[in-house]
């Protein structure tokens, strides 16, 4: 089964961003992600108000994830909402932890995190190949502390090994907000694959600040588990009319499981 997947942080809705508030960037991020045609979409800082408007935008999918205070109906929640085909895939199972010591409690954090950080995960199966399964995971690190951001990778690591087993294949989407360089990436990529790793040239940034260029590296990652093909990867970095999506690029892979 082939699958198209994709990382956005959608960057939450705040006044702050002048032009790029979020009704402004609504329909730009709608059409990224219609012209990739993504069968999965991990997306990040996504606020309920903002989910709403692609729920409607983008009817063609379902969502899974709950806000990282665990309280859905709160407006400025953010969530690390997993988008999947509803045609194409069922839930079998879902779930979220928190980036923490304690990661079954609601709104944990702890080293030197500076917010509650969150991951999401469901168990999908194809409706078209019911025998077909796999997990689908979607974070966002800690801007802050590295040492939570070490932890998170450690815990994510742990959970998904745990979870999987050797067998099941699984994708995982997210902000790390770190480079590749940085030892929570470094740990993530000695465990799984990354799709950069099928690119022909390196991907750049892909945090850009409503700035554009391609400079410097990567925050935003797709890893897979070693029993998926990387056929392709790429970086999107289209305006569209007269301004960006996002503060990030969206990145998107073609695999096979």
């Amino acid at each position: 089964m082939k699958l198209t997947v994709m990382t956005f942080n959608l960057r939450v809705n705040t006044p702050i961003d002048g032009i790029n508030v979020w009704p402004n960037r609504t329909d730009r991020v709608i059409e990224a992600i219609t012209e990739a045609d993504p069968d999965i979409i991990g997306t990040q800082e996504g606020t309920l108000d903002m989910l709403k408007d692609l729920d409607k935008g983008l009817p063609e999918y379902s969502r899974f994830g709950r806000g990282r205070l665990d309280l859905e109906q709160t407006e400025t929640d953010e969530f690390c909402a997993v988008y999947y085909k509803k045609d194409l895939f069922q839930i079998v199972e879902e779930g979220q932890f928190w980036l923490s010591e304690t990661p079954d409690n609601p709104g944990s954090l702890s080293w030197d995190s500076s917010l509650p950080r969150i991951c999401s995960w469901a168990l999908l199966a194809s409706k078209i190949q019911p025998d077909q399964h796999f997990y689908a995971y979607n974070t966002h690190y800690d801007h802050l502390g590295q040492q939570a951001r070490e932890e998170s990778s450690r815990l994510l690591i742990e959970h998904i090994t745990a979870s999987t087993g050797k067998d099941v294949p699984f994708l995982l989407t997210g902000d790390f907000n770190a480079e590749p360089g940085n030892l929570a990436l470094t740990m993530l990529h000695e465990s799984f694959q990354s799709v950069y790793s099928v690119m022909n040239a390196p991907p750049g940034r892909t945090f850009h600040g409503y700035s554009g260029g391609h400079d410097g590296e990567p925050i935003d990652f797709i890893f897979a588990s070693q029993n998926i093909k990387l056929l392709s990867a790429y970086v999107d970095t289209k305006q569209r009319n007269y301004g960006f999506p996002s503060d990030h690029y969206a990145v998107i892979a073609n695999v096979k499981l």
